[in-house]
């Protein structure tokens, strides 16, 4: 089966990444993440006849999330998120509405798939297994595909961790709020060291910048913090 891995990058956002899993011989596909970027997806997927059936959300941040409410209603994809974010998707203090979005994520027309444990699913013939993990929000998820690919939000970087609370703890930075609502920095890095534990030989795909990189490039760079850890 021709499967293929398309990535798209929003530059504004300190290059978000946005992933598409197509498999090509239905024309079916699946988004990881996809904030800021409706209208370049949607196009793409009517210049290639693609249908968007899902879309996974590791977790609820704008910069991952404005305009995929719009993006599931004129699709009909099932957006699956943990059910510990769905709220915060909703919380216009920190969903983007306070940026001056319109976010519409309650729309009636919009099918969720909440969940809450690790569970195994196929969609388009993925095999994909659901990692909730928490910290860097209350429910930020990893997402495996076919025992080789491994999406992990803001998590660990090829130049750094993601943001957590202890960042924001002296300041009066927009994003304090946010942190301070639902990061939890002890589970946040309990989930970087499980990607070493569970999933070194993994290519990662992190929620922003270089992306199919394995661990290994990471453990190689001297000065990277995640080899204090």
């Amino acid at each position: 089966m021709k499967k293929e891995l398309k990535t798209f990058k929003y530059a504004s956002m300190n290059e978000a990444n946005s992933y598409l899993l197509i498999n090509k011989e239905n024309k079916k596909a699946i988004l990881i993440d996809g904030g800021y970027q409706q209208e370049t997806i949607l196009a793409y997927l009517i210049n290639y006849n693609l249908e968007l059936t899902d879309i996974l959300i590791t977790h609820f941040h704008h910069d991952h999330t404005v305009g995929l409410d719009k993006l599931a209603i004129k699709t009909k994809a099932i957006i699956h998120i943990h059910e510990k974010d769905y709220p915060f998707l909703l919380d216009k203090r920190i969903n983007g509405s306070q940026y001056g979005h319109n976010i519409n994520f309650e729309d009636g027309s919009i099918k969720y798939d909440l969940f809450n444990d690790l569970k195994e699913i196929v969609l388009n013939n993925f095999e994909i297994q659901i990692i909730p993990k928490g910290g860097h929000s209350k429910g930020t998820t990893f997402y495996q595909v076919d025992k080789e690919h491994l999406f992990i939000g803001d998590t660990l970087f090829i130049n750094g961790f993601g943001y957590h609370k202890k960042m924001f703890q002296n300041s009066e930075h927009p994003l304090k709020l946010m942190f301070e609502l639902t990061c939890d920095d002890k589970i946040f890095f309990e989930s970087i060291k499980s990607i070493g534990k569970e999933y070194f030989n993994y290519k990662l795909y992190p929620g922003h910048w270089e992306s199919g990189f394995k661990l290994v490039d990471i453990t190689k760079q001297e000065d990277h913090p995640y080899n204090k850890l």
